[in-house]
């Protein structure tokens, strides 16, 4: 007995850890999370990165641009003195130094112009971010609830459960009093089985609703969810049948990000045909540089050291005679840094480019712009007239929903009126426990119906305030 209780008492201790390790969300936590966490709204805030990054580029582009090169070589065999610009055969080793320095002065306005169209892709990319969150968002709202309603039809689940047993009890006195047939209870225990096993149907509804949840939150299937069960209120008084799709409509094209990013696309499209047609005009361009070189048979000459040469014979008016030529002295070579200040140059100047022909490139660039304009007219168009078919339907949707769960109501009114009638009856022996069964049933019929029109209504009024760019919060 003793190593029954410590069981059981360990039993308890783990199951409270486990209790206590499992995290209640909210609809805002599970939204916040998801924000965060989702691959596709991760995508989007990349893309916004890489579309800042262009328009810094353009910007950077109105800089001057410098650039230091160098070349080193060996030559051998055959080649030139660069001291004499002679031939020889020695080998001779080498290297050139340069810094070049260039600034675009004009070139059509295409650097102003990839700089607004890189603005307008990153706003774009900003609203693409926003359609993201929002879209996440509803799908979000859209599983919580069905967690909700699952949890609701679980809590159900367990009052018939209960009510049943409770009838039993009720059903057994009244064998004991006589009333009615000792066989009356095994009606009831049907009735028991059927609710058992509705108990386990909506248990494992609960549990495939969370793990629908973790994995649109991307967390691990062992994570210990559960939801946090809140205070769902709507306007019951909401005149649902004034809601129109153009009043809609007129909210959604302002609100709805999608809409706004594709506008954004329409303008970066126009100015791409102005880019293509800075293609077409001149452009200048101010560069300098400066330059030197190193030679390892670079001689090094003194100016008073200078030898006679050997005469030459000339002609000079009939006459003949001879020129004696000098000629310097090599006392070594010069040093690399020295060769460095000596050799040193420099240089600017405009460079003028006027594109005269160039296969047509320019034009068909500008051709493809414009039916890329011609394209984004278009999916701009189609997305508008997707969203007033997707207002409509929301709307419509709402209008049945609110009819549906209305009736549904009624319905579990008078279902509850007839069981509770039914019950009495019973109590009084005039009807069998079949007849109470089954006017019971169809209570809890309508009680399942009532869930999930309440549920379904509650979905149906989000979409339409997602829409006209509301909140979506359930309380």
């Amino acid at each position: 007995m003793n190593s029954v209780k410590y069981l059981y008492l360990l039993f308890s201790i783990i199951s409270f850890g486990n209790l206590n390790a499992q995290e209640v969300w909210s609809l805002q936590k599970c939204v916040e999370y998801a924000q965060e966490n989702n691959l596709t709204i991760k995508q989007s805030r990349l893309l916004i990165e890489q579309a800042k990054l262009n328009e810094q580029l353009g910007k950077y582009s109105r800089y001057p641009s410098l650039n230091a090169s160098s070349t080193f070589g060996y030559q051998f065999g055959r080649t030139i003195d660069p001291t004499t610009n002679g031939f020889i055969t020695e080998g001779i080793g080498g290297q050139t130094l340069n810094l070049d320095a260039g600034l675009s002065l004009y070139n059509g306005g295409r650097i102003n112009k990839n700089i607004k169209q890189s603005k307008l892709n990153r706003e774009a990319a900003e609203a693409d971010l926003l359609q993201s969150a929002n879209d996440i968002t509803l799908v979000i709202a859209t599983t919580y609830l069905n967690v909700l309603f699952a949890k609701e039809q679980l809590t159900a689940s367990k009052q018939r459960l209960d009510l049943t047993f409770e009838q039993k009890k009720q059903t057994q006195k009244l064998i004991t009093a006589g009333a009615i047939p000792a066989n009356d209870v095994l009606d009831v225990d049907a009735q028991i089985a059927r609710n058992e096993q509705d108990l386990v149907a909506q248990e494992n509804s609960l549990a495939v609703s969370l793990l629908n949840l973790k994995q649109l939150l991307q967390l691990a299937p062992d994570f210990k969810l559960d939801v946090e069960v809140p205070n769902i209120s709507w306007d019951e008084n909401a005149d649902i049948e004034a809601l129109t799709m153009a009043g809609i409509y007129d909210q959604a094209v302002f609100t709805q990000p999608f809409i706004k990013a594709g506008e954004l696309r329409l303008k970066s499209a126009e100015m791409q045909v102005d880019i293509a047609r800075a293609d077409l005009m001149p452009s200048l361009t101010l560069f300098g540089g400066i330059d030197s070189r190193y030679s390892t048979k670079s001689p090094q000459f003194s100016e008073s050291d200078f030898e006679l040469g050997s005469p030459i014979p000339v002609v000079i008016n009939g006459n003949a005679g001879s020129i004696q030529t000098f000629g310097p002295v090599q006392n070594g070579e010069v040093s690399y840094f020295e060769q460095i200040g000596d050799n040193l140059g420099q240089s600017i100047g405009l460079n003028i480019r006027v594109p005269i022909f160039n296969n047509h490139r320019a034009k068909l660039a500008m051709e493809q712009a414009k039916i890329n304009i011609s394209n984004t007219l278009i999916q701009n168009e189609q997305a508008k007239q997707q969203l007033k078919t997707d207002i409509q339907g929301a709307i419509t949707n709402a209008k049945a929903s609110r009819k549906q769960m209305e009736a549904s109501s009624r319905t579990v009114n008078a279902t509850k009126a007839a069981y509770e009638n039914a019950l009495k009856k019973f109590e009084l022996g005039a009807i069998n426990t079949f007849e109470l069964s089954s006017a019971k049933n169809q209570f809890d019929n309508a009680e399942v119906q009532s869930i999930v029109a309440k549920y379904d209504y509650i979905f149906k009024l989000k979409v339409v305030d997602f829409y006209r760019g509301k909140q979506i919060t359930l309380n």
